[in-house]
């Protein structure tokens, strides 16, 4: 990535330093634990100063739902281009499998709602995911063919939280990672878009 030497005083160059940022945010939250990385860790991995850094993010949990809400647009789009597949389950397991990042954030993501927000980032960040998710929510009721909406946002909440669940229970860390290489492990390893697609095999019935 290359850092803007100069402060980014035009709408371009602040659009280019914002996406860097963001970007730096990616690379740091999919390969640190969320308690680790810091607003100093940030900075240095966008290229900036701790002082340009809020000139764009007041803070690290502004920083990780902007970076949330590109990613779930992400999803979005993907699921507004897929059409009606015939095997459900495995068909929107593979959107979540192919963007990481999101399965990731979206793992730590009501713990970092309970922390430093203001009211007016809460209520946008919830406005906006209610409109991303029903994008997702618009296909999945064509899919299985639902009309009832409380029915539509149990298969969805169902969805989310087996995405969480799988998630974490596919990539562990620490010590138990370790564990998890021995050979007399191997039957407690799973893949995460196989394991993903049967729960939702399950919940995605019409």
């Amino acid at each position: 990535m290359v850092a803007i030497k100069k402060r980014a005083v035009n709408p371009a160059q602040k659009a280019l330093r914002r996406e860097q940022i963001l970007a730096a945010g990616a690379e740091l939250f999919a390969s640190h634990r969320y308690e680790a990385v810091n607003m100093v860790l940030l900075a240095g991995a966008a290229g900036i100063t701790k002082p340009a850094l809020y000139r764009y993010f007041r803070s690290k949990e502004a920083l990780f739902l902007a970076l949330f809400r590109q990613e779930l647009a992400k999803l979005s789009l993907g699921f507004s281009l897929l059409g009606r597949p015939e095997n459900l389950g495995p068909a929107v397991a593979a959107q979540f499998a192919r963007l990481p990042l999101y399965c990731r954030l979206s793992a730590i993501l009501h713990t970092v709602l309970e922390r430093d927000l203001t009211y007016e980032e809460a209520l946008d960040f919830k406005l906006i995911l209610k409109a991303e998710i029903g994008v997702i929510g618009g296909f999945l009721a064509a899919a299985m063919e639902i009309t009832d909406e409380a029915l539509l946002l149990d298969k969805m909440l169902q969805t989310q939280q087996a995405l969480i669940g799988v998630w974490h229970m596919t990539h562990p860390v620490g010590a138990v990672a370790e564990v998890l290489k021995r050979p007399d492990m191997i039957n407690f390893c799973q893949d995460f878009e196989e394991t993903l697609a049967k729960h939702l095999t399950a919940i995605l019935r019409p």
